[in-house]
């Protein structure tokens, strides 16, 4: 099983299980939408997603690019859309990267900030991606989260805070 659960609505999503089903289809409303709900309501996602490329996978399934109250947000994004992301690097700065960026810079210095009192170096990583490739995009969190695959990214670069 790729998703392991949803608290929201304590179901095991068997998204595995489902793909296999429904090969070359679209995935269930649904399904998309319980996913949809557990990742958002999530602060760690990898707690119910095994991996990013879960992540990005389910994501590359679901038919709508955004909910509907960020729907404004959304259409009112240009062609090439400037993202963000913060990440505390522990020991050496990853390269492999995550799937959730942010469009705004505070944003991504809060991520890049929260635990490090407990160690590390922060960073921000900044780029482009065509808005057409951005997999999901919601603020419902008010975190202007657009769910990306790093290597559809037209450019990158980052800094250390």
């Amino acid at each position: 099983m790729l998703i392991r659960s949803c608290k929201k609505t304590g179901e095991l999503l068997k998204y595995s299980r489902v793909k296999e089903e429904k090969k070359g289809q679209q995935m269930d409303r649904e399904l998309a939408q319980k996913g949809i709900d557990a990742y958002v309501d999530a602060e760690f996602p990898l707690n119910i997603f095994k991996s990013w490329d879960v992540v990005m996978n389910f994501f590359s399934e679901v038919e709508q690019k955004t909910d509907e109250e960020s729907q404004e947000m959304y259409d009112k994004l240009p062609d090439e859309v400037m993202l963000y992301r913060g990440i505390l690097a522990k020991e050496k700065f990853d390269t492999k990267l995550g799937a959730s960026w942010t469009t705004n810079e505070e944003v991504a210095k809060m991520f890049a900030l929260r635990f490090s009192r407990l160690g590390g170096t922060p960073y921000i990583i900044k780029g482009e991606i065509d808005k057409e490739n951005i997999l999901y995009f919601t603020n419902a969190r008010q975190e202007s989260e657009a769910i990306i695959n790093p290597d559809s990214m037209i450019w990158m670069d980052y800094e250390e805070l």
